[in-house]
């Protein structure tokens, strides 16, 4: 290249860098507009509907084919779905929580769920329930829990839900490495945004947290919020810390310093102002490189999502990533690719889902 070309090429990276920074400010300008309007609709909330007790807002319940009593494992799988019905996505990770082993309660937040609906799901469930939709998802996890004798008596208790797609590998193993030994409590994955806890999609409660004094206080005060703020706040967040805060022990299968190592041992610096100019992946690459050197804390499970999968044998894909992308992660086109590289994951049940969105 002569050295007009060179001249040429370095305004035309300039100016496409100028007008991605232009991008950049206009977006954090709207998105932190956003954030601000709904933090004040967060705090406006308690003012004008102050949290009420969780009371039972079961509609119907039906009796599955597991039996619950005498269950070592139980898992409750918290669904909900705009109208009466249950994808075959859900289907599917229900089955296999039954082949790990559990007693699986279903709570659904979908009032008005059929007895048509549910029946096929039976065989696969010691118990299901449809509820009102209030209190999300920790108001629906306390019902269930409630309705478990004996919880105390029980080697572990596991609480999922429908916002992961898969699982794409055997659960048995993942379930093996939660040693009761090392925690009494374990989570898939962990964050630091805001404060440190497990996040609540797949949470699993050995003997000792279900014994501990601390496991009976949080559920037991658990109150319905109309905003998820609140909700993440007040139990996701709080759940980790008010378990820590009495000595017991909270640990990620998939930590969040481990993701982030790996993440940086296989990343290479761009070193041309033609790559930096770039909008793909490697200029992406480059902001997580970043983000993690200045210990600015992002959600692994979709920054990550791909290293998850294909370097550490993480069986979830969020239903969030792939459905909405909010983070506008470049490569989530791949996800149909990087599962079937792994598992024999049908990924129609992922596919026929997004397409009736």
């Amino acid at each position: 290249m002569n050295h007009v070309g060179v001249r040429m090429y370095r305004v035309r990276a300039s100016s496409s860098l100028g007008a991605k920074a232009f991008a950049w400010i206009t977006n954090q300008i709207i998105y932190r507009g956003r954030l601000f309007i709904s933090r004040v609709a967060d705090y406006a909330e308690l003012l004008f509907y102050p949290p009420r007790p969780a009371t039972s807002a079961i509609q119907g319940r039906w009796t599955g084919q597991v039996p619950l009593d005498g269950a070592k494992r139980v898992a409750i799988f918290m669904h909900f779905a705009q109208a009466d019905s249950i994808a075959p996505y859900v289907r599917y990770h229900v089955r296999k929580l039954r082949e790990a082993g559990f007693a699986v309660i279903f709570a659904s937040n979908t009032p008005g769920l059929s007895e048509q609906t549910v029946t096929p799901l039976l065989p696969d469930l010691a118990l299901a329930f449809s509820r009102q939709n209030v209190g999300w998802d920790f108001a629906a996890y306390r019902e269930a829990i409630d309705l478990i004798p004996a919880l105390e008596e029980r080697e572990m208790l596991l609480i999922t839900n429908d916002s992961v797609f898969g699982p794409i590998h055997d659960l048995a193993p993942l379930i093996a490495r939660a040693d009761p030994e090392e925690a009494d409590v374990w989570g898939s994955t962990d964050s630091w945004e805001r404060h440190y806890h497990l996040q609540s999609f797949f949470l699993l409660f050995h003997k000792r947290a279900l014994q501990s004094p601390a496991f009976r206080h949080f559920w037991q005060n658990v109150r319905s919020f109309r905003r998820k703020h609140w909700i993440i706040e007040k139990y996701e967040i709080g759940l980790t810390r008010a378990l820590q805060s009495q000595g017991l022990r909270c640990k990620a299968l998939f930590p969040y310093n481990h993701v982030t190592r790996t993440f940086l041992r296989s990343y290479v610096p761009s070193t041309t102002a033609e790559k930096v100019a770039e909008t793909n992946p490697v200029g992406f690459a480059q902001m997580l490189a970043g983000r993690i050197n200045a210990s600015i804390p992002i959600n692994q499970t979709h920054f990550f999502w791909s290293e998850l999968i294909l370097d550490m044998g993480f069986p979830f894909i969020k239903r969030e990533l792939l459905q909405k992308n909010p983070a506008n992660v470049p490569n989530i086109g791949e996800w149909e690719q990087i599962v079937s590289k792994v598992s024999t994951y049908d990924t129609n049940l992922i596919r026929e889902h997004l397409m009736s969105r």
